[in-house]
């Protein structure tokens, strides 16, 4: 069972992990797993060798308000380290669901647990999505093996197709985005 005593300020870091999540994932849910669903094998440089981004986080308005940057940098195994401005490091890889729509699965520290975000590729931006598990249909989620816990968390451990799985979820609105500098 997962301990869901995960402080929500380190939840928000990992969005940010995983290509900028946005505030929403704080207040509307998360998608969560107790290992990595995605292996290495499957991950795809979608971002190249990374490079340094500029974090813009959406305002209720809809607009985008700058907020804080950081650096991705590619590695060999396919996958990407997240570097914060103080220099901690978490693993992220991306996993292709669609033209341009990739899941980010980071692993937290302790090195199994993962969290994923969807993000869209456009241009020189990336958009991310927290998909709120509240807002999913929850029969068609258990019936793909989700596990619900209070209503604000899906717990996938019991996902046989992950990439099924996001490749369906209603995404709602992008929470944050991210260009390159």
């Amino acid at each position: 069972m997962i301990s869901m005593t995960y402080p929500r300020s380190r939840l928000l870091r990992l969005g940010q992990t995983a290509l900028a999540l946005s505030v929403s994932l704080l207040l509307a849910g998360c998608f969560t797993s107790s290992q990595p669903k995605f292996t290495l094998a499957s991950a795809v440089p979608a971002l190249g060798n990374g490079g340094r981004y500029i974090v813009y986080q959406r305002n209720s308005d809809g607009s985008f308000q700058r907020d804080e940057s950081f650096e991705m940098r590619g590695r060999a195994d396919r996958g990407y380290d997240y570097i914060e401005d103080k220099g901690k490091v978490t693993p992220v890889s991306l996993h292709r669901i669609g033209p341009d729509r990739y899941v980010a699965q980071a692993i937290r520290e302790d090195g199994k647990t993962a969290d994923y975000l969807v993000l869209r590729l456009r241009g020189n931006e990336v958009l991310s999505y927290g998909p709120d598990c509240a807002k999913q249909d929850a029969a068609k989620l258990k019936g793909l093996g989700v596990e619900i816990r209070d209503k604000t968390t899906c717990v996938i451990d019991r996902v046989a197709d992950p990439a099924a799985l996001f490749a369906t979820l209603e995404l709602g609105e992008p929470g944050v985005k991210m260009v390159r500098e």
